[in-house]
């Protein structure tokens, strides 16, 4: 039988997958380094704002998708309120933090068709993956980004599994596997009323109020 180029193309992708999963188990390290501690990177806010009820870390890791998530939900002296959501894994590989717009899909969201965006934090730019979820008369505005092994990435969901995967194959290949953090935040608004820029403002002042080394390792600038 012969190979067209598409077929040639699919089995190269199925050994880069298969050999990806097998990189994994022979390089995976669980004792390396230790875990970051994302509560208090999360506890950490911009003057103006109050944390309200809505903080958790999930205590059972076996159970988890991720290693480590917290998330918060803060309100700002006009009732305008936003949610943060951070996950970290030490195998950055296998679980990585999810595209947010198929998580939101999956909870009954209508989903915007997501886009990549970016504002200014201090001086350097952040790149940001953009989307809204509609829930009955209720909007969500959302970003999130991730950083895999310290490097910034907002891959969007249909080209997310074959680049991620060429990307780690590469990285395996020639050191140890990556972690991976997510950040999300998010606002809600009135199905009538204008996009909400709320989360960004949060966003954007919270960033600048961490010092350099825990700005670097949550956006990876």
């Amino acid at each position: 039988m012969r190979l067209t180029k598409f077929s040639l193309l699919a089995i190269v992708f199925a050994l880069m997958l298969i050999s990806s999963e097998i990189l994994v188990v022979i390089k995976q390290s669980p004792s390396k380094g230790a875990k970051p501690d994302l509560q208090s990177m999360i506890n950490q806010h911009p003057a103006g704002w109050q944390p309200i009820a809505g903080s958790s870390v999930d205590p059972n890791t076996q159970n988890s998708t991720y290693d480590l998530v917290v998330s918060q939900i803060y309100r700002r002296a006009d009732g305008k309120a936003v949610s943060v959501v951070i996950t970290w894994s030490l195998d950055g590989v296998r679980r990585a933090g999810h595209p947010q717009e198929v998580c939101y899909n999956s909870q009954g969201f209508q989903v915007s068709t997501p886009t990549n965006s970016s504002f200014i934090v201090g001086s350097q730019k952040l790149d940001v993956v953009t989307f809204t979820g509609r829930h009955g008369g209720n909007i969500e505005d959302v970003i999130y980004w991730r950083v895999t092994g310290g490097k910034h990435d907002v891959t969007i969901h249909e080209n997310f599994l074959l680049t991620h995967r060429f990307k780690e194959v590469a990285r395996l290949l020639i050191g140890d596997i990556p972690d991976n953090i997510m950040v999300r935040a998010s606002s809600w608004r009135n199905a009538t009323d204008p996009p909400s820029k709320v989360h960004i403002d949060y966003i954007k002042s919270y960033l600048q109020s961490l010092n350099p080394k825990t700005r670097h390792f949550l956006t990876g600038l």
